[in-house]
């Protein structure tokens, strides 16, 4: 099984199709900014030049749209990079995943630490995914460097406030255990940004947060990332690690022109918080699953008579691909999870997944 979803060109290779809705991805409906595209189109000859090898103006756009202080700022070839970098910067001896999550989190612990003791917090089905703080505080006590959550939290959807991350935060503290944050689909949550604790006046040493452009801004194919962190004694260690020029120039033009599209920013907040509103709610008739409440733009399903690889080998041949979460940790068969895309391709897959789960087209 693939690691992640929207490897469609490996569907396109095996199965002799040339067209796919790829519903195991989560990428905004509305696609590339005009904006970007504009900007690109512009400045091509960007590409005769390096990069700045700081990224001074990308990481001052960043700060600005943050509310925070360029040196807080790291900017790197997607998440994934950031996520590699951070646990090779750090090398925990033991740390916390709070899963199910994204499998990245781990790969970049093993690689960058082989001998680190990785330990999952279960967030329990019975608790609809959601931590229970009075459990991971007395987890905590066991002696960690590093816990490493997802918010909101890919594939559950939930999210926590950002009261009760600096909650956790103040926890860590007392360890001094690092709080790794990945905040990928924040822009997707109600409050955007503001709802994340980056912002906040508190003791954020310890705290390190990821974000990527690729969801929010539908740029998967141009991978830009960022990292606000707090500890000032880590820029260093970051300095000596990290690849020159990783960020190309036109993921720093990205950057630089994204952040101050608000006219794209508020047309998808308004769409994602009634799209999944929706999408819940249709979901909800389809007899013999269970819906979880999301808070940004996928939606985990649990089946009861049917299991996933079923379920996505049948919506393959209605030509949509969804995403099995039976490799996430702590889920099992009966767990898919769906994008939330545009209205009318969402109608065709509620439709369709109805038809393969019960064999007709009552909702009922």
């Amino acid at each position: 099984m693939d690691l992640h979803g929207g490897n469609i060109y490996k569907i396109f290779r095996e199965k002799d199709m040339d067209k796919i809705l790829d519903y195991s991805s989560n990428i905004n409906p509305f696609g590339l900014p005009e904006s970007l595209k504009k900007a690109i189109s512009e400045n091509m000859e960007i590409l005769e030049k390096y990069p700045d090898p700081d990224y001074y103006d990308l990481r001052k756009t960043i700060a600005e749209y943050n509310g925070t202080e360029i040196d807080n700022v790291l900017a790197g070839n997607g998440a994934t990079e950031l996520i590699f970098l951070y646990m090779k910067a750090v090398k925990p001896k033991k740390a916390l995943i709070l899963s199910p999550t994204f499998a990245e989190y781990e790969r970049g612990i093993k690689s960058a630490a082989p001998q680190c003791e990785t330990v999952y917090f279960h967030l329990e089905e019975a608790d609809d995914f959601i931590p229970d703080m009075k459990k991971l505080k007395a987890e905590l006590k066991k002696g960690y460097d590093l816990v490493v959550l997802c918010n909101p939290n890919n594939p559950t959807g939930k999210f926590l406030s950002k009261e009760k991350i600096l909650e956790l935060l103040s926890e860590c503290d007392k360890y001094d255990t690092r709080l790794f944050v990945d905040e990928a689909f924040i822009e997707f949550a109600e409050g955007g940004i503001k709802s994340s604790p980056a912002g906040e006046n508190a003791n954020k040493k310890n705290l390190f947060i990821i974000r990527a452009l690729t969801k929010f801004f539908a740029l998967p194919g141009l991978r830009l990332g960022y990292a606000l962190f707090f500890d000032s004694s880590l820029k260093e260690i970051f300095d000596s690690l990290k690849e020159p020029w990783s960020v190309n120039a036109f993921a720093e033009l990205a950057g630089k022109t994204l952040f101050s599209d608000t006219d794209y920013i508020e047309k998808t907040e308004g769409w994602i918080k009634e799209e999944k509103r929706y999408m819940f709610n249709e979901l909800g008739k389809i007899k013999n699953i269970k819906v979880y409440k999301t808070e940004t733009n996928f939606i985990l399903l649990k089946m009861y008579k049917k299991n996933a690889a079923f379920v996505r080998a049948e919506m393959l041949k209605k030509g949509i691909l969804v995403r099995d979460a039976s490799n996430f940790t702590y889920l099992d068969e009966t767990f898919i999870r769906l994008a939330v895309k545009d209205r009318e391709n969402n109608n065709i897959v509620i439709k369709k997944l109805n038809e393969v789960i019960n064999g007709d087209n009552e909702n009922e």
